[in-house]
């Protein structure tokens, strides 16, 4: 009998170089689809954004893969034309709409750049600023899960009847990590400029792109020797008649109902997971993206393990039937408890461990190999309307039960606020659900011009409501500052003075200060506000130098500091450097020293969102998901599947 030869595939290092390659390509799609959800608020700030606008910008993602059946599509152009055609031309689309996000939240277009006024010309009730990222986000999403299609196709290639769910696995695993560093990331870079988060996804894609046209050299020759090795059979062609098969499956159609509705309660709730935490738990913005992202490391460590286990010890329905169970309760703690959300979260991570590591290698034991481009394509466009929808109703039912969340003050109105200095209210979620004696923070913004103009001011202040839900708090005592535009800060009628501290390892010391100057040598006279220093060391100038300073304005007469910010300076070959003040990252700032009365604006207060509702709804989702597991299990044990027997092939 004559020896089969070996192909690529049979070489472990070449497997998992294509698993490294494919699972790149996988962080990048996840990074970008997450990148924006630390920034709704700032969204809602910057653009105008009710929760309704941001349910809708992100339900963007999936109305290809809906009304125009993209995955489905895809997946059959997938099976009928291959990898390299489909991968390319798709991944392309992905770093397409991103830039196209990118650019309807960036300045060149707000200020009225390409295709603003064509924006502006229909559908008067949504913003240029909707409009364009919406479409930009839609044309991510028409290659975006096409993309996870081709990707899982190109897995199942190298992998099946080897170590197939480990994997799927830790390709899933690490397309998680791309949502957890996106998460923790998207605060840091948003910290300086907001949309700094949107354009390093976008950079991201346009990297995987490179390595998936690297990856196809490779698919090419790994074909040639499939056909030089394997007989080529008629029935392994896709065929139409397949998709037959497809929907008329029960297995098939329990395994896809599930898929929806299991990701219909997971990737909507980390869009809005940043967000829920910074008004149920009153945490700032980097904790929480911090928080959220522990529900995808979670899944980066325990997503691979679970695969192993469905590879070599099977229970792959029973998997999918325990993870179901806990996402319900991790939803329900979130939506009637105050328990720290790091629990919450860690459970919902193992449920989103449990479910993915079962199911797609799963669906390979159902459809061929031939099919499974289809498969992977029919599910993934189903999964696409809770997807669609659900962010959707999320952001509805917050505005619907938040009506009173936003207080905007028109000019006329800040202008007494000016005078009198304290602003008082009621906490209330809807008209007659007053919240009571109850400590929070609400947001004190300030706009030029209009409430979509630029923020030029941005503070929290902590507050109490009393038994009837009244609270209140002075403009002038405020708690955080986040934005302060240093244009509107009145230097001519204040005695400054400025300080800069070389900042060393986070750490400030007295032996560091570079120089205080008070405000008769401060470069008042200077229309760009830049001070010149020449730095020295012992006697000798600090050359050709960069490094962090903190500069202070303080008043001079009662030490009290009026700004502050962190900036980064360099020193030229004479030791010189230029520093121009307001150009830096916020550190603090003093309201009182601020002149608001000349100029239009616009003020608002903001309070805290209630998730309560859109917490249960997503419980339900998720009861909706153990009922479709639960009928999964039990139709294993006459489809002949094998669902709960060992992937790996002895």
């Amino acid at each position: 009998m004559e020896q089969v030869k070996s192909t690529l595939k049979d070489y472990p290092v070449m497997r998992w170089a294509i698993l490294i390659l494919s699972s790149a390509v996988m962080f990048f799609n996840y990074y970008f689809y997450d990148a924006l959800s630390p920034l709704k608020d700032l969204m809602q700030e910057n653009l105008g954004f009710s929760s309704s606008d941001y349910g809708t910008f992100m339900s963007a993602y999936s109305v290809p893969n809906v009304f125009l059946l993209m995955a489905i599509v895809g997946g059959i152009i997938l099976d009928r034309i291959g990898i390299r055609i489909t991968g390319s031309a798709f991944v392309a689309l992905m770093a397409i709409g991103a830039g196209i996000t990118g650019y309807g939240a960036s300045e060149a277009y707000l200020s009225g750049g390409f295709g603003y006024d064509f924006m502006a010309s229909f559908w008067p009730a949504y913003s240029p600023a909707l409009k364009m990222m919406y479409l930009g986000f839609f044309i991510f999403g028409l290659g975006a899960e096409t993309s996870i299609v081709v990707l899982s196709k190109v897995i199942v290639k190298w992998f099946k009847g080897k170590e197939i769910a480990l994997a799927l696995g830790l390709n899933l695993a690490i397309g998680r990590l791309g949502t957890a560093l996106a998460l923790n990331l998207s605060p840091s870079l948003a910290a300086v400029e907001w949309t700094n988060a949107i354009w390093f996804g976008v950079i991201l894609l346009w990297v995987g792109f490179v390595i998936f046209l690297l990856y196809t050299l490779l698919d090419l020759k790994i074909d040639r020797q499939i056909r030089e090795t394997i007989p080529h059979d008629p029935e392994d062609e896709f065929q139409w008649a397949d998709l037959k098969f497809l929907v008329t499956n029960r297995t098939f159609i329990f395994i896809t109902l599930l898929c929806v509705t299991f990701y219909s309660a997971v990737f909507p709730f980390v869009k809005y997971a940043p967000d829920l935490l910074m008004n149920k738990y009153d945490l700032g913005r980097q904790i929480s993206g911090n928080i959220s992202s522990i529900l995808m490391y979670g899944t980066i460590l325990l997503t691979p393990i679970f695969g192993w286990i469905a590879d070599y010890r099977g229970k792959s329905a029973t998997l999918m039937y325990l993870g179901s169970a806990l996402l319900i309760i991790a939803h329900l703690m979130f939506a009637q408890t105050m328990i720290t959300p790091y629990i919450p979260m860690f459970i919902l991570g193992v449920a989103f461990s449990l479910v993915p590591a079962a199911m797609w290698p799963a669906v390979a034991k159902i459809v061929g190999e031939n099919k499974i481009g289809s498969a992977y394509g029919f599910m993934f466009s189903v999964q696409n309307i809770g997807l669609m929808l659900v962010p959707i109703l999320i952001g509805v039912v917050l505005d619907s039960t938040n009506p009173n969340y936003q207080n905007e003050m028109n000019n006329a109105q800040f202008a007494s606020l000016q005078k009198n200095e304290v602003y008082e209210d009621i906490y209330r979620v809807k008209d007659d659900d007053i919240v009571k004696n109850e400590s929070f923070k609400v947001k004190y913004i300030i706009h030029a011009d209009s409430c979509t103009g630029d923020i030029v001011w941005k503070s929290y202040n902590r507050v109490n409501s009393d038994d009837k839900g009244h609270y209140k708090f002075n403009i002038n005592e405020h708690k955080i500052s986040a934005i302060a535009d240093y244009d509107h800060l009145d230097l001519k009628n204040h005695n400054l003075g400025i300080r800069m501290k070389r900042i060393k390892s986070g750490w400030l010391s007295e032996n560091d200060t570079l120089t205080v100057v008070q405000k008769d040598t401060f470069a008042l006279t200077d229309p760009d506000q830049t001070y010149n220093y020449r730095y020295e060391k012992s006697g000798k100038p600090v050359k050709n130098a960069t490094f962090n300073v903190l500069i202070t304005l303080f008043d001079w007469e009662t030490n009290n500091v009026v700004y502050q910010e962190k900036q980064a300076v360099h020193t030229d070959e004479n030791g010189k450097m230029k520093v121009k003040v307001g150009t830096g990252t916020i550190q603090e700032a003093d309201y009182k020293y601020f002149n608001f009365k000349k100029g239009k604006y616009c003020a608002e207060v903001i309070e805290p969102l209630d998730y309560t509702n859109a917490m249960l709804m997503l419980s339900l989702l998720g009861v909706l998901g153990l009922f479709f597991a639960f009928l999964l299990k039990r139709d294993d044990k006459v489809s002949g599947y094998g669902l709960e027997q060992p992937n790996k092939m002895e």
